[in-house]
């Protein structure tokens, strides 16, 4: 004997489509937001993203590896105590570039995403 469909169907389907409506009944979408592609520091800090847990910067010069590691981990960075031990190597930074270009152009061989060096970048000050 064949089963009957449940209700279980169009009730699911029902709550699809009013999770996917707005208060007008048509379909929203959410905003994305573009992730950077270039590894330009400017661009990277200007172009990250907006999601990421606002941080207090902590000083490339004078915070310990330990200091660095955790705020590069609250910032979300994968790999946070390689990178701040990256950072830590190649101190002393110039204190008149809030691009950190040094740090940048020494990361560049490491070959960071965007998304790293943004994060990386928005944590540290010089």
């Amino acid at each position: 004997m064949p089963r009957r469909p449940t209700l279980l169907v169009p009730s699911i389907l029902a709550l699809v489509v009013a999770a996917c409506s707005g208060a007008s009944g048509a379909a929203t979408a959410t905003p994305t937001t573009a992730q950077p592609t270039a590894t330009d520091p400017a661009t990277a800090i200007a172009n990250a993203s907006p999601g990421t847990p606002a941080v207090g910067k902590v000083s490339a010069n004078t915070a310990s590896e330990a200091e660095i590691a955790a705020a590069l981990s609250a910032a979300g960075v994968p790999n946070a105590d390689r990178w701040a031990r990256e950072v830590t190597e190649y101190r002393p930074y110039p204190t008149d570039d809030p691009t950190l270009a040094k740090l940048q152009d020494n990361l560049a061989k490491y070959q960071p995403d965007a998304a790293t060096l943004a994060g990386i970048l928005n944590t540290l000050q010089p």
